[in-house]
């Protein structure tokens, strides 16, 4: 926007943002604002805008940005105070303290509302994570339509997850791949973002069935000073389990008076003692972030993060006889006094250069280092309930990097305006694991256990016992390309592709004991490349309804694990997919409520899983299709209550057994029907002004254990309610209250083999106490 009136700048940003703005005629008349252009928060712009005017803005709700005189009301001893306004400048997307996100800078790596992105796509705020009582990535799954849970490996792969029905492999972080890291703590978690469909042709390879992207705080331009503490308790088995202690941090604000350097700082430190028997966790996380303004046409923003973790390899539970009926606190290393102990560090640089009015160039930077050293127990055999247990250890490393130069690019010919993206990214990643296991142990009756198990040392002269030494490099490249048209205010026509290339090697070595001392070592390669197509139409009969159709296609090489090749010696293929979707979306009430209701059918070709017998072996299970219904819908309803809901049909299965597995199998982990509540509602009058009231419902249908041939035993359905308050004594002093599974349900969510089943929480409760200086 030029140079002009103050009034007229902030009308049309207000009808380009969508944002209600609200001042009088009289604190505007005869002020002129500055020249505005670039990426950033709504908020952000209004503050450029009043510089200098004398005028500030506060937020309002629903996200109304309020513009008043800076100077102290009458009767006040001192400077108005503001709340913190949060700056966004570089990822895009508006933050509210609601359950609505209205637009995404992920699903088209541009500053797109939701409305008008051909995909589906869906978000957990900061507050719908607050009120959940997530301190774990994966515990917004349960939240997100269409994303399930997966089976961890007793913690190795971190916040495992599958999209659609299909095993996912990577975390998005800002929109950057970051690699698989180590399960993430949400003290640094602006929102939790679910990119529904295939993703390839902005993020390279990956899943037809999505990604998880996620948004982290950002830098303040007003001061913010937040720490928490919180404490809990739950019962389960003979007796009670302190579920853990817990302390944030939460600071931010303007380094210098300009304001042009700014920062933000998340810390978290936290103790539970699991309602598992000695099954205990340690977290400590840290995470800087600065945002510098070197002029008005260019900003840099440098993240760092640190995470320490202690807690142990846990395997979950087991079938007996077809039954779950272990005791929910039952743990098969208990007094082994084993650990399994990570460490990631992961560091993001970020440039934004204004060329000129239509065209912006940015580069982007990541790098994640993480190693984990892990000795526990896991079951060999169960007969009945005669269950033979095995010591496995795991020493690994992970660095993962990866650059992204992007062109964005707005102009129009004629009457139709294009948003034009261009970019290349490249990755590099390099994973090396030692991984021992030992030779099982006598059988103990998993009902009158005598703990610790004794199990023979690691001696690879003793039958049974297993070496196995890796490393696992990845290389790729891509370039990409995508075109929003914008053929008139009702249709909207996306266009886009890409070119990716891979080059993967695999170095194993494996020992092991079978009546003689065999080693078998092998180099592995892998080489190929994919051109990948993505076409989508939106079309809005009014401003609050867009209608939607898409086509994509998906490609996603070898997963980083120890081997190329599956159990019969052969190598696998890339994964091949194409998807097809159709759908509505919602964006009413000016933002405040926005929804996606999706139907949609992918097809899957040469798709890998990991082989249920060998958690480092790989299998192909054939063709699969998945297809089913998606909705969801979030925001506030009215004022002061806020709602968010989900529901998904989700039909995964084998269609083509050249893998194998026999046609019409079920896919792990993937229910037929899922569905979640949330909402919450603030008083602001009377005797109860101050207080909140929040909760939630998630449901889960039966789903299968394996994906193998057979009829694997399905993991129970479960309805799982939480319900908390919370209430503001002041501005300064807040305290909450959660109770995590109210009616203390038995619910398991994810398995990997009948034998390795995770127990999901009994019921627990939660105080804490927020100070905000």
């Amino acid at each position: 926007m030029p140079a002009q009136p103050l009034g007229q700048s902030l009308v049309e940003l207000a009808e380009q943002t969508g944002v209600t703005i609200i001042t009088e005629d009289a604190l505007v008349a005869g002020r002129t604002a500055p020249p505005l252009s670039g990426v950033m928060a709504p908020e952000e712009a209004v503050r450029r805008l009043l510089s200098g005017s004398g005028l500030s803005l506060r937020i309002g709700t629903g996200g109304t940005v309020i513009v008043s005189r800076a100077e102290p009301e009458a009767g006040t001893d001192g400077p108005l105070q503001l709340q913190p306004i949060t700056v966004d400048a570089v990822l895009g997307g508006t933050l509210t303290e609601s359950y609505a996100a209205p637009d995404s800078f992920s699903a088209t790596r541009t500053n797109t509302p939701i409305i008008e992105t051909p995909q589906s796509s869906q978000a957990v705020t900061r507050q719908a994570l607050e009120d959940a009582g997530t301190t774990e990535v994966a515990d917004a799954y349960d939240y997100l339509a269409g994303i399930q849970r997966d089976n961890n490996i007793g913690g190795l792969v971190g916040d495992a997850y599958l999209a659609r029905g299909f095993v996912a492999d990577d975390i998005l972080i800002n929109g950057n791949r970051s690699g698989r890291p180590s399960t993430l703590d949400t003290v640094n978690v602006e929102r939790i973002e679910a990119l529904r469909g295939p993703t390839a042709t902005l993020f390279g390879r990956a899943d037809p069935g999505g990604l998880i992207n996620i948004v982290t705080k950002q830098p303040l331009s007003e001061p913010l000073y937040q720490a928490e503490v919180s404490g809990g308790t739950g019962v389960a088995g003979e007796g009670s389990r302190f579920r853990d202690i817990r302390a944030t941090l939460d600071s931010g604000g303007p380094i210098d008076e300009q304001g042009r350097a700014r920062y933000r700082f998340n810390a978290a430190a936290e103790q539970e003692r699991s309602f598992r028997q000695d099954s205990d966790k340690t977290v400590f996380f840290a995470s800087p972030v600065v945002d510098l303004e070197f002029d008005d046409k260019t900003v840099a923003n440098l993240e760092l993060s640190y995470q320490y973790r202690q807690d142990v390899f846990d395997r979950g539970n087991f079938f007996v006889d077809g039954d779950l009926d272990l005791p929910r606190d039952f743990f098969l290393g208990e007094d082994q006094d084993d650990d399994q102990t990570s460490h990631i560090v992961t560091g993001a640089l970020r440039v934004d250069r204004e060329l000129s009015n239509a065209v912006n160039a940015r580069l982007g930077l990541y790098g994640s280092y993480g190693d984990l050293s892990s000795e526990g127990l896991e079951p060999s055999s169960v007969i009945g309930s005669q269950v033979s247990a095995a010591r496995v250890s795991n020493d690994g490393s992970d660095l993962f990097l990866t650059a992204q130069p992007e062109l964005v690019a707005e102009l129009s010919t004629g009457s139709i305006g294009h948003t034009l993206l261009f970019g290349l990214d490249a990755s590099y990643r390099e994973s090396d694991l030692l991984f021992f296991r030992g030779a099982p142990g006598a059988p103990i009756d998993a009902f009158a256990p005598d703990f610790p198990v004794d199990l023979p040392d690691f001696d690879l002269s003793v039958p049974g016992n297993q070496r196995f030494d890796s490393s696992f490099t990845a290389r790729s490249i891509g370039v990409y390309a995508q075109n929003q048209i914008d053929l008139s205010e009702q249709w909207k026509l996306l266009l886009g592709a890409r070119w990716d290339s891979v080059w993967l090697s695999s170095d194993i070595e494996t020992t092991f004991n079978a009546g003689a001392l065999v080693t078998d070592a092998r180099d592995e390669d892998f080489k190929d490349s994919a051109f990948l197509p993505r076409a989508g139409l939106v079309y809005q009969p009014v401003k609050q309804v867009g209608l939607y159709a898409s086509y994509s296609e998906s490609y996603r090489a070898p997963p980083p694990t120890s081997t190329l090749r599956d159990a019969n010696g052969d190598q696998v293929d890339a994964e091949t997919g194409r998807s097809f979707e159709v759908g509505v979306k919602l964006d009413a009430l000016e933002g405040r409520l926005t929804g996606t209701l999706a139907v949609f059918r992918t097809e899957k070709e040469n798709v890998i899983d990991t082989d249920p017998a060998d958690p480092f072996a790989v299998t192909n299970l054939g063709e699969v299709r998945s297809q089913g219904v998606e909705f969801d819908l979030s925001g506030e309803v009215f004022d002061n209550f806020s709602l968010g809901v989900t529901y998904a049909f989700t039909d995964a299965e084998i269609t083509d057994n050249e893998g194998g597995v026999p046609s019409g199998t079920r896919l792990r982990n993937v229910p037929r029907h899922a569905a979640s509540l949330q909402a919450a509602y603030r008083f602001t009058q009377g005797p109860l002004d101050g207080l909140r009231i929040f909760g939630g419902a998630v449901y889960q249908g039966e789903k299968p254990t394996s994906t193998e041939g057979g009829s694997p035993p399905d993991l129970p359905d479960y309805v799982r309610l939480d319900l908390g308050a919370s209430y503001e004594f002041n501005e300064n002093l807040q305290a909450r209250l959660q109770l995590q599974n109210l009616t203390d349900t038995e619910y398991y969510t994810s398995a990997n083999g009948q034998d390795r089943v995770t127990v999901g929480q009994p019921f627990n409760a939660t105080l804490g106490v927020r100070v905000t200086f």
